[in-house]
């Protein structure tokens, strides 16, 4: 793959992420690995590739070797295995692979190995046998580590707690307690969100160039116009690149999103500089807000990215509600319980009384580019967007269609530093 200057690319081909990102929703671990280690071998050129999750709780090593020589994939999972022994990660990964297949049956050629970040496996990673050495490809590799650990992650990693998975630490009498019927609830799709990032990302990247170049040309050819025809024209083209410019730039940001600092935030604090920064949208709408939550609740999150989520929610039912319609903002402790043990988490709804969900909409609720124009509701990457961060802070949402009138909008969110924070 050249580039414009002529000069040797080593981006890996979009042939490649196609092939990959086509396996989602992943159906197993095995699957995954197989499509990896032929992606890894052929990418870099290598002789071979031993790809391989170890889990060190069940003793099990899953793995997948692919030799360029043969053309084909060889895939095993094995139990039992013997702990990997002290030393560098490469030396523990040697330890524990080489259990599964000896090195030298694989290949003659020299190895290298590439860990790849797992918080669910205890070694992860990919030797590559090469004749050839391997630093120029080094940024290449460094795609492949990071293809190969979202891809593991997708499969491997267990769903955040849902609303379904929460228990309160008290159960109020009345709504406070009550958990929506399973024919009432809209959940985001997960799989078809992580395909639709990936893709939004690689798209992105790849259509942002050519519209630099069109709204760099226009702005060099207006200064020089004179013809008022001419100069309008110039315009209208400038004027549409930068709403495309602006789509894929809010594009980029669900398909990547900053990674968040999260700090401890006094949600009612929060709420009203969320509620006082969207006044000009609130007052002349005629739409009543109130707000019930407690001076002590407080959540674990980045700011700025909370009041991204809280902003789009109170617009998504700002957009919908007639002149007399009203929102209410309810927030209430809860534990979630983990395999790591209890959580506190504050359970937030935003509830209002429009006109509820078209099935349609109940479908593709959350998808971004997803307009429901008659309903106001998923326009854009608004809901898409409030996935994405309440999911990168741990905790989840969905939507509830309220029985007698409107939606309510459950957030489940970490209200503690998380105890790995904490020692840190």
């Amino acid at each position: 793959m050249s580039s414009e200057t002529g000069a040797l690319s080593l981006d890996l081909p979009d042939a490649y992420y196609r092939r990959l990102f086509a396996l989602i929703p992943a159906r197993s671990l095995e699957s995954i690995l197989n499509a990896l280690s032929a992606v890894w071998c052929e990418a870099t050129g290598a002789d071979a590739a031993y790809i391989a999750v170890f889990d060190r709780r069940p003793q099990q090593l899953t793995g997948s070797i692919y030799r360029s020589s043969r053309n084909e994939t060889e895939c095993f999972v094995l139990d039992a295995m013997q702990p990997a022994h002290a030393g560098s990660e490469s030396e523990q990964a040697i330890s524990v692979f080489e259990q599964g297949r000896s090195f030298s049956l694989i290949s003659p050629a020299p190895f290298e190995f590439y860990s790849i970040p797992s918080d669910q496996a205890d070694i992860a990673g990919v030797f590559l046998f090469s004749s050839n050495g391997l630093t120029e490809k080094l940024p290449l590799i460094s795609q492949l580590v990071e293809l190969s650990q979202r891809l593991l992650a997708q499969v491997r990693e267990s769903k955040q707690p849902s609303l379904s998975d929460v228990d309160t630490k008290e159960v109020p009498a009345g709504e406070l307690g009550q958990k929506p019927a399973a024919e009432h609830r809209v959940f985001p799709s997960v799989d078809k969100l992580e395909a639709m990032a990936e893709f939004s990302a690689g798209a992105g990247h790849e259509i942002n160039n050519p519209v630099a170049t069109i709204v760099g040309r226009v702005q060099m050819l207006l200064k020089g116009e004179t013809d008022p025809d001419r100069r309008q024209s110039l315009t209208t083209i400038g004027g549409q690149a930068y709403r495309v410019r602006d789509m894929i730039g809010d594009a980029m940001l669900f398909g990547r999103p900053p990674v968040p600092h999260p700090s401890l935030l006094n949600l009612q604090k929060t709420v009203a500089e969320v509620l006082a920064s969207l006044n000009e949208t609130i007052s002349p709408s005629g739409i009543q807000i109130s707000v019930e939550i407690s001076e002590s609740h407080s959540i674990w999150a980045d700011e700025t990215q909370w009041k991204v989520v809280l902003s789009n929610l109170i617009l998504n039912s700002l957009n919908v509600l007639e002149v007399g319609g009203q929102i209410r903002i309810v927030s209430e402790e809860s534990i979630t319980e983990l395999t790591t043990g209890s959580n506190r988490s504050l359970h937030l709804r935003v509830i209002d009384d429009g006109p509820g969900l078209t099935d349609q909409e109940r479908e593709h609720l959350f998808d971004p580019f997803f307009s429901a124009r008659q309903a106001g509701r998923g326009l854009g990457f608004g809901l898409s967007k409030c996935w994405r961060i309440v999911s990168l802070h741990g905790g989840s949402i969905e939507a509830e269609i309220n029985p007698d009138r409107g939606v309510t909008f459950h957030l489940v969110w970490p209200a503690e530093i998380p105890a790995e924070s904490e020692n840190k």
